[in-house]
């Protein structure tokens, strides 16, 4: 080892990167497109007719939702009531076969589709509070209180939407200032009034059904057929005034009617 020699490094030539291009330093020509390109992000405004309400959008789907229920329940009353019409037949006339396994086909399928409509109209309701409470707590300049999986609970579970969406409803009422209170409490009155009503003649047509379930007697299958009934027919029409109730609920009070004809005294 000599004093003026060092060793020194060196990487592997098939280890070297090529060199790169040169690039010519100064000004970068812009590029040009033969066509309008078509990439990127686009932002459209949106003006203020097209704007869409969530709360409009979330009232028009409750109310077509509220529309179909209706539609379905009122099939599956008439369907029923064929069926016990056959019943009643069958005890003193004999009737084919597939009649009677054409009608328990069509109260099947009506029962599942009235089930399908209760839920989708149920999920809807529950979105539509969602929103008219955003719009009442954001109007007041305030948060809503309540937590969205409360909102659910409350609004989405059977029986206990009975007192549950009548107190989220009256809530997003009260912190309204450009409400009329009175007006509001009245109108949600008779709404879960008849709202109480609906849910006791469906728990009465289920308390029959398993009823006759257990005993097998055929006077109580008629009896429960006849409550499935009169349940399908209330919940029918319960639905289609829910639907016109819904977009007057937070309205203001209609004006009075002014007559066209004017009623003079003559001397």
């Amino acid at each position: 080892r000599a004093a003026n020699m060092r060793w020194v490094a060196r990487r592997p030539p098939e280890s070297i990167p090529p060199q790169r291009p040169h690039r010519p330093r100064g000004p970068r020509s812009i590029p040009r497109y033969a066509y309008l390109p078509t990439w990127g992000l686009r932002d459209r405004p949106v003006s203020e007719e097209h704007a869409v309400d969530p709360v409009e959008n979330a009232q028009s789907q409750l109310r077509l939702a509220l529309l179909v229920t209706g539609g379905i329940l009122a099939a599956s009353a008439v369907v029923h009531l064929l069926r016990y019409i056959l019943l009643t037949v069958n005890r003193t006339t004999p009737i084919p076969k597939w009649l009677i396994d054409t009608s328990t086909v069509l109260v099947l399928g009506c029962g599942v589709l009235a089930v399908l409509s209760f839920i989708v109209a149920t999920a809807t309701f529950v979105a539509w509070v969602i929103e008219v409470r955003k719009q009442s707590y954001g109007l007041a300049d305030r948060l809503d209180p309540r937590r969205r999986r409360w909102l659910i609970v409350l609004g989405g579970i059977p029986l206990v939407n009975i007192v549950g969406g009548g107190l989220l409803i009256a809530e997003a009422a009260d912190v309204r200032p450009d409400l009329d209170r009175d007006l509001i409490r009245r109108r949600l009155i008779r709404l879960w009034v008849a709202w109480g009503i609906v849910n006791a003649a469906a728990i009465a047509a289920i308390v029959f059904r398993l009823y006759a379930w257990q005993s097998g007697s055929i006077q109580s299958g008629a009896n429960a057929l006849t409550m499935v009934i009169i349940s399908a027919v209330v919940s029918s029409v319960f639905a289609f005034w829910m639907a016109d109730r819904v977009p007057r609920l937070f309205a203001a009070p209609a004006p009075d009617p002014v007559p066209d004809k004017r009623w003079v005294v003559l001397a």
